[in-house]
């Protein structure tokens, strides 16, 4: 028979399952008495949950069911596509935009020349009031006239289709952990300990030429990318 933290486990597991994000579970005295174990069973199977980030405790209020993470599938999708298929609104707010020379290192990125000029978009994303990323973009500023006068608010790419005709047709992305720094995880609102996943993708038209280079810092705790594998030919 299974030690009896487990069958609480089991039970509590599938409870959590069924139950909505930020719903409380009953407090450990009650469980204890439900399930006719003692209040250390019981905690040693909230522990197990909590470390899954499955439930989340708050001091003097009890414990609640942890939100559901947002996972995106790595396919040429924009955040706004990603946060509808999540059943959330997706929004953004602007930290800062303008035009700067282009490192050596940018301009190699976007198959541009050194100290051609370059966007420089910062922007916070969110899924409905939830901080999730932010997304430091960088797009040629001569193929990309205004843009800056733009509402930089929704989907960028979306606005490159209907304003400049761009379509991006092919993305490469670079997939690291990385722990943001500390005026980006007061953006997040995350504590030092939380990492974060950190994304550079590389967004090409049909032609093949490079529209723009973003490097996103996902909070690690809410976020998660799929990657689908296929045997090779």
């Amino acid at each position: 028979m299974a030690p009896k933290y487990q069958q609480v486990l089991r039970e509590l597991s599938q409870r959590v399952d069924a139950m909505n994000p930020g719903d409380a579970l009953p407090p450990e005295e009650e469980l204890a008495r439900e399930f006719r174990v003692s209040p250390m069973t019981v905690r040693r199977a909230l522990t197990i949950l909590l470390e899954a980030k499955r439930v989340v405790g708050v001091r003097g209020k009890g414990t609640f069911v942890a939100p559901r993470p947002m996972r995106r599938l790595m396919t040429l999708s924009s955040f706004s596509e990603t946060m509808r298929a999540t059943g959330r609104t997706a929004r953004s707010e602007v930290i800062a935009a303008s035009t700067v020379a282009a490192t050596s290192e940018a301009a190699e990125l976007l198959h541009i020349s050194g100290g051609e000029q370059v966007y420089r978009l910062r922007r916070l994303r969110f899924g409905d009031d939830t901080p999730v990323a932010v997304d430091t973009t960088l797009l040629p500023a001569a193929r990309f006239p205004g843009l800056l006068d733009e509402d930089l608010t929704g989907s960028l790419y979306a606005l490159l289709r209907r304003r400049y005709r761009v379509e991006v047709r092919r993305a490469v992305s670079d997939i690291s952990a990385v722990l943001p720094e500390a005026e980006d995880r007061a953006r997040l609102g995350l504590s030092e300990v939380v990492p974060c996943l950190g994304v550079r993708a590389t967004a090409m038209d049909e032609e093949g030429r490079v529209v723009e280079l973003t490097d996103s810092t996902y909070r690690g705790d809410l976020y998660t990318l799929r990657v689908e594998h296929s045997p090779l030919p």
